[in-house]
């Protein structure tokens, strides 16, 4: 078992503790998939007649949102006797508390563990490389998890930038809230015999469903994305190296095909100039203000 989830098994807080984390927890799984699937429902709405500058808006919102929840978290902590930021990854990483995983059993090590992950990153990249390279020969599909959230990829430098914005903001939130909270909650109210495996698991499918949104593909790439990083948290115990590793996850989405996310007008007035409309300056002068 992982020393850092022995660790969190073993903090022992009082019931009250337990209770509100437990309830945070709960509150959690039930707002997140269906918040997040009326944000996504009414960004659809609003893509339809704005395009690009209601992506803006919409990643500044999930920002924001995101932000809100991962600070919730630290305060809940922060708050609460017997739990520490270091509890939930706040601490340094332990490559070699990858070995306690059970892996160094069949004879992989913590370097070869570090080689494997490095490894897959550049694989994951080099085949969103090779989708680009598709897409100029005139294939321009992308991934089965990522045709739910097409709408949402960016089609213009701003929104390119806004999309990175978004990616490093759910790389650090998502794993806060889903890492590092919620794998807390569960250790502390499980029985502390439980295996490493269920509490995986279990984090995985509460992880998947809150990205309820992107239909079943998304929900369970997510979900299986997310017990690689549960593991790889509780083998390090930190969270910095899933961070990193979620972010970069993120970003992939800039190297899809073009055909994916065709270039777009970034302004009612551009596109309205695009579609021979004549635009009033007014608003023309809000939108720029706005924008």
């Amino acid at each position: 078992m992982p020393s850092h989830l022995s660790h969190l098994q073993n903090l022992s807080p009082a019931p009250l503790v337990v209770a509100a984390l437990v309830a945070v927890v709960v509150a959690l799984v039930i707002h997140e998939p269906v918040s997040g699937k009326r944000s996504f429902a009414a960004f659809l709405r609003a893509e339809k007649v704005d395009g690009e500058p209601a992506r803006l808006r919409f990643y500044r919102s999930w920002i924001l949102q995101g932000c809100a929840t991962a600070a919730l978290a630290i305060g809940l902590v922060l708050a609460l006797p017997g739990v520490s930021l270091a509890d939930i990854g706040f601490r340094a990483t332990d490559l070699n508390g990858l070995d306690r995983l059970g892996l160094s059993e069949a004879g992989i090590g913590a370097s070869e563990i570090a080689g494997m992950i490095t490894g897959a990153a550049v694989a994951a990249i080099a085949l969103s490389l090779l989708a680009r390279r598709r897409a100029k020969s005139g294939n321009t599909s992308i991934p089965a998890q990522m045709v739910a959230v097409q709408p949402m990829l960016p089609r213009t430098g701003r929104g390119r930038w806004g999309w990175a914005a978004l990616s490093l903001s759910a790389g650090v939130t998502e794993e806060i809230t889903y890492r590092g909270l919620l794998v807390l909650a569960l250790a502390v109210a499980l029985p502390a015999r439980t295996p490493t495996a269920v509490i995986v698991v279990v984090a995985a499918v509460l992880f998947g469903a809150a990205h309820w949104y992107q239909g079943r593909a998304g929900m369970l790439a997510t979900g299986v994305a997310g017990a690689a990083l549960t593991m790889l948290y509780l083998g390090t115990g930190s969270l910095l190296v899933p961070i990193i590793l979620h972010t970069l996850m993120d970003l992939r989405a800039l190297l899809l095909p073009a055909g994916a996310r065709a270039q777009e007008p970034e302004t009612a007035a551009e596109r309205a100039a695009a579609s021979g409309m004549i635009v009033p300056a007014q608003t023309a002068r809000e939108t720029a203000q706005g924008a």
